[in-house]
């Protein structure tokens, strides 16, 4: 018997984990895969599962507060440096830094576009004012949602202020709109760093987005799993179970949680009185349909559609094929004049010429991550082989001497990797309307008392970040406890 169960193998899941365990509740932690990792290796390079950036460790954010939470120290363990330039947009025509302070990356922003100083510096402005908004919202209601009546009416007194912000928002972007190569970096920018996508009305959340460089990316030395270890390292110390490479077989929420496992052939049965389930759980969908108590989360869930789907190549490079100002993160836009979208992005995560861990001495790994309509799970080994002889292609006018310095590559193992761990990365997710604030999409909190859901989907407009408080919301929930 456990106090709390959680389902996923997604990082929200192992956060709430976390959480639930450290605040003295009996937690097992599912997952299916075994021992998932955040990292692969081969032929001496070590490449991140999730090679996107992970933002939320400046002061006063979100991950010096789970640190604090889980008496994780900051520096000695975590191994995080933060980056300036914090990343990189380079168009045919255009290299922007985007640095990790604001009026500097203003100032680079009306360097390469001088024509439009003016409306860089208002939409800026606006992206301020709106960013700190939503951030003082978060603050206030982490959950994003009201919970209570009391709740209801402080979000309706605010409600005449988020319509104002975001018409002064909308109107900033669409002063941006030209010439084409200027609305392209910030297409990009909201593209990469948010998992929500929108139409052409941009909710508030695109000013937190926005905003992030200034306030800081983050490169992990050695990888991102080391982050990932302290945190199993820290459920197992507390006493969590962790419980792997299990194919759960039956479950039932009627009551007393019950969850059949099968380990290795062995099936057995396990109780708890809380159950937190991932949106990224690929039987979820099943659950809340085998549920009529679960049929309007049901159908919310039925709404949020995943339309981009990222598919990464591993490459190791030999240092004197790669620009030497690179940055770690790298936005690569190959036509100025078509959306992000249409295939016309690839996201490059280059490990640092000072991390010997992720690639040897005089040589780098990169990886180059595409987004696709279908995902690799549907596609076929030849659709994705396409894809990957692609990339070096796309990518041939900003680093062309790649494929000379190309010293390792493993198509296949890419095409394993994007398969196995699709439902672990972040994919982009649209949801029908046209959201004001952009933040929920689903509530942590369902028609059943004892089952909440977590997961980087909830709190999609947030990006990254939305995975992490999502993690610590569903754990609160269980424990009682507030943010």
């Amino acid at each position: 018997m456990y106090d709390t169960i959680v389902i996923g193998d997604d990082l929200s899941s192992l956060i709430a984990a976390a959480l639930s365990v450290r605040y003295g509740k009996k937690t097992a932690l599912l997952s299916e895969k075994e021992d998932t990792p955040a990292f692969f290796s081969e032929s001496g390079y070590t490449f991140n599962i999730d090679p996107f950036p992970w933002t939320g460790f400046g002061s006063g954010q979100v991950f010096p507060r789970l640190f604090s939470e889980l008496d994780i120290p900051f520096t000695d363990e975590t191994n995080i440096a933060q980056l300036n330039p914090s990343l990189q947009i380079i168009l045919p025509k255009h290299r922007i830094d985007l640095y990790n302070r604001k009026n500097a990356l203003t100032s680079e922003m009306e360097r390469e576009f001088p024509e439009n100083i003016k409306e860089i510096d208002k939409l800026y402005s606006a992206v301020l004012r709106s960013g700190n908004s939503i951030n003082r919202f978060i603050n206030k209601n982490p959950f994003a949602r009201p919970r209570s009546f009391k709740e209801y009416l402080k979000l309706a007194v605010g409600i005449p202020i988020f319509i104002r912000n975001r018409s002064i928002l909308s109107k900033r972007f669409k002063a941006t709109q030209y010439p084409p190569s200027l609305k392209r970096v910030f297409e990009a920018e909201l593209f990469v760093l948010s998992s929500l996508c929108t139409n052409s009305a941009k909710p508030l959340s695109s000013a937190h987005i926005l905003s992030l460089p200034w306030n800081g990316l983050f490169y992990h030395l050695g990888g991102k799993h080391i982050l990932t270890d302290v945190f199993k390292k820290k459920f197992m110390s507390y006493g969590g179970s962790l419980i792997d490479n299990s194919s759960i077989v039956r479950l039932n929420t009627a009551g007393e949680i019950e969850v059949d496992i099968d380990v290795e052939g062995i099936v057995s049965r396990i109780s708890g009185r809380n159950l937190i389930v991932s949106t990224k759980w690929e039987k979820l969908k099943q659950m809340l349909l085998n549920d009529e108590r679960l049929e309007k989360p049901a159908k919310k869930f039925e709404t949020i559609e995943a339309v981009y789907h990222p598919f990464t190549l591993h490459m190791g490079v030999y240092e004197k094929g790669i620009p030497e100002k690179i940055s770690e993160y790298v936005i690569i836009i190959g036509d100025e004049e078509r959306p992000v979208m249409d295939n016309n992005l690839v996201f490059l995560e280059v490990s640092s010429s000072k991390d010997t861990v992720s690639a040897p001495h005089g040589k780098r790994a990169v990886s180059a991550t595409v987004f696709l309509k279908k995902s690799p799970l549907i596609l076929s080994n030849g659709d994705l082989e396409r894809v990957s002889t692609g990339i070096p292609d796309n990518l041939k006018d900003f680093l062309p001497f790649l494929r000379e310095n190309l010293d390792f590559t493993n198509v296949g193992k890419s095409i394993e990797i994007s398969r196995k761990y699709q439902n672990i990365i972040n994919q982009k997710y649209r949801i029908k309307g046209n959201p004001l604030l952009g933040l929920s999409t689903l509530s942590n909190s369902t028609p059943v008392k004892n089952v909440f859901l977590t997961g980087g989907m909830l709190l999609a407009g947030l990006g990254f970040e939305g995975e992490v408080i999502s993690g610590m919301n569903a754990a609160y929930l269980t424990v009682g406890e507030n943010l």
